[in-house]
Order: C-alpha cells, then structure tokens, then sequence
C-alpha cells in the first residue's frame, strides 16, 4: 500500500468516489463533486478500474438498446444471447 493511500484524506475520498459513483456515471454530479471524484480515480487504480469498467459496461449496455430498436420487436435479452452467439 503506498504512503497516499494511507492518508484519511485519500480515504475520505475513496469513500466519496463509491458513493457517488452513480451520480458521476448519469451526469448528475457538479463540478466540484465531479472534480473530486475524478482527481481520486487518477489516483486511485481500484477506482479508476471501477470508474472505467462500469463506463465500458454502461456504453455496451446502450449498445444493445439501439440493437434492439433495429430488430423491432426484440428485446434486450434478446440482444444479449445474439451477442453471445456471436462471441462463440
């Protein structure tokens, strides 16, 4: 564990980045707070691995809505097991 991480700083921060992590991903976070959590996750690789994988996670998601509209009536299950067909 590096001497940062040890700071009641940093985790004060390493809480404020867990739960307000929602917020950031919807936009819904001001700046300061926004700026905060950010700063954190550049700081912090067990946050900035969160941040970016629910990020990847939220754009796949979304990814498989428009797939969705385009089959018409499927739904986004429906996309999924399509999509893992695929990958196999």
């Amino acid at each position: 564990m590096r001497l940062r991480e040890l700071r009641p700083s940093f985790m004060l921060d390493h809480h404020f980045t867990r739960r307000h992590l929602a917020d950031y991903l919807d936009g819904e976070l001001e700046s300061p707070a926004r700026e905060r959590l950010e700063h954190h996750a550049e700081l912090c690789p067990k946050c900035r691995r969160m941040v970016a994988t629910l990020l990847r996670t939220l754009e796949g998601l979304r990814g498989l809505r428009g797939q969705s509209a385009l089959a018409g009536s499927h739904s986004v299950s429906d996309s999924v097991i399509a999509r893992l067909r695929e990958d196999t």
